[in-house]
């Protein structure tokens, strides 16, 4: 059995949640390398090459932001990251160089608008993509976009998102 697989057969992925906000008072040192890896499951992704900041990643189910969504990514992208943010091929937002002390405020300001880093690596159904622009092409068969946000939601048993 790999590493990873030990890690998640001593605790499961999403019960790290409270020792994410113990690590965010006492700093990165004090984080275990089992939780370095669980942390995953919350979208917080240690980082080797930049010491000391995490990479986050948003869901954004089917590709579609709401403007106060994007401008409370643009803000924390801006005071609380490097000022700029990744674009995935899941649909996804990724956030750079965000401190450990930060990302309780992070989980905070998402959930204030609606979206989640819940599950967005490692064993997890990440984003749940579709179309951007459902509802608003001629040809398509049918808008999915109320199918993606009620997938979404029983995947992160996270109703509103």
């Amino acid at each position: 059995m790999n590493k990873i697989e030990e890690y998640k057969k001593e605790k499961d992925g999403l019960d790290v949640l409270e020792d994410i906000q113990r690590y965010s008072r006492e700093g990165p040192e004090a984080i275990s390398e089992r939780d370095k890896a669980l942390m995953k499951w919350y979208g917080v992704f240690f980082r080797r090459h930049t010491p000391g900041f995490f990479m986050m990643r948003i869901r954004i189910p089917n590709g579609i932001a709401t403007t106060a969504q994007v401008r409370t990514l643009a803000e924390i992208t801006q005071t609380l990251g490097a000022g700029f943010a990744d674009l995935t091929t899941r649909q996804q937002i990724q956030l750079r160089s965000v401190r450990i002390e930060s990302i309780p405020e992070v989980f905070a300001r998402l959930q204030e608008v609606g979206l989640t880093s819940l599950q967005t690596g490692m064993d997890n159904i990440r984003n749940v993509m579709g179309c951007p622009v459902a509802g608003l092409t001629p040809q398509e068969l049918f808008d999915a976009s109320p199918v993606v946000r009620e997938f979404t939601q029983a995947l992160c048993r996270q109703p509103g998102l």
